[in-house]
């Protein structure tokens, strides 16, 4: 099955970047994830309070009714309309193995989040990618005109990584009335304010797939969810692992939903610094940004890519490498940091290019 399999290129550990490039493991600072640059504080405080009465000693309750809760007011969609994961990735898994076969056919925009094509080929199926227009855009046309008898499933990342722009909800709609599953990848949701959350309620075949990853701070406590019609949320209810969650995990997610407000001021400050970003990007000379609406922005470098993105990790900038890719030529792509990180990236990048 693995025969000429491609398989996640995996982060390097900060350690293992700072004895390559000869700094200290503290001066590597990680603008390649799309993590949040602020931690949960009331949430850990909260933990750092209540961790001895959370009964890690037994399995989480199953059905994760107390978490759906939570998402339930914060989605408007009822407690059974939610399946909870570990991680947006075990969703996508989910959805995978739900839906398809070996011989399969997937549908994937180019390019797009990566471990569509993992999932989708561990599962058996074939990946058709589907290049998209001028400037990123989504091509529906194309998406929908690529369906075919063997396609059982379009993943759609919005807003797009690594792309950062947004399809139009029209068009998720459009692909979603060719009665084929489609699942959305909205990791980035609470940075971009769209959402198809809504088609979930009249479409069987379409999957909403959420973090707590970016938006609410959490990368390292590893809990996502999917969200659909009742009927689906019980086909994907049939393949979900019954503890993949812990209790802690599940604690932290459901305080967090409590009080909104940390999640609230982290994507305020985070979408300010993009637009500075991208104000400060687009006076650098050779650098050519792209327009985002997520926590990331992905620029394009006129001429050696690979240098400046060496250059920079040299000074301990780690920023996504997609020079190489065949659809991301030349781009490297950069997470939206604190005021402070991001000024001195900023230096480092002038400094360098000039």
């Amino acid at each position: 099955m693995f025969d000429g399999f491609e398989p996640y290129g995996w982060e390097t550990p900060s350690w293992e970047i700072a004895e390559d490039v000869g700094l200290k493991v503290e001066d590597i600072v990680r603008l390649d994830t799309n993590t949040s640059p602020y931690s949960p504080a009331s949430e850990l405080g909260w933990l750092s309070q209540y961790a001895t009465r959370l009964p890690v000693n037994e399995y989480p309750d199953t059905s994760y009714a107390g978490l759906r809760e939570g998402l339930s007011r914060y989605c408007g969609k009822a407690t059974d309309r939610f399946v909870v994961t570990n991680g947006a990735d075990e969703g996508l898994d989910i959805i995978a193995k739900t839906f398809l076969d070996t011989g399969d056919e997937v549908i994937v925009p180019a390019p797009s989040y990566a471990m569509f094509r993992i999932v989708a080929e561990v599962a058996g199926a074939k990946v058709k990618y589907i290049e998209s227009g001028p400037g990123y855009s989504f091509d529906a046309g194309s998406v929908i005109e690529a369906v075919g008898k063997r396609t059982k499933l379009v993943f759609l990342c919005n807003p797009n990584n690594p792309t950062g722009n947004s399809i139009p909800i029209k068009d998720v709609k459009a692909v979603a009335e060719t009665g084929v599953a489609v699942a959305i990848d909205e990791a980035y949701h609470e940075f971009s304010g769209k959402t198809a959350l809504d088609l979930t309620d009249k479409h069987e075949n379409v999957i909403v797939c959420r973090t707590f990853s970016k938006a609410f701070s959490m990368a390292g406590v590893r809990v996502g969810y999917l969200v659909a019609k009742r009927g689906t949320v019980a086909q994907l209810n049939l393949v979900r692992p019954p503890n993949s969650v812990s209790v802690i995990s599940l604690a932290l997610a459901e305080k967090a939903l409590g009080d909104l407000t940390e999640m609230k001021s982290t994507v305020r400050r985070v979408t300010e610094e993009r637009a500075r970003m991208m104000r400060a990007l687009k006076d650098v000379r050779s650098i050519s940004p792209y327009p985002s609406e997520t926590n990331f922005i992905l620029f394009k470098v006129a001429k050696g890519a690979e240098r400046v993105h060496r250059k920079l990790l040299e000074r301990g900038f780690v920023l996504r490498n997609l020079a190489e890719g065949r659809w991301t030529k030349g781009c490297l792509r950069v997470t939206v940091s604190t005021r402070k990180i991001n000024d001195a990236f900023l230096t480092a990048l002038r400094e360098i290019v000039s």
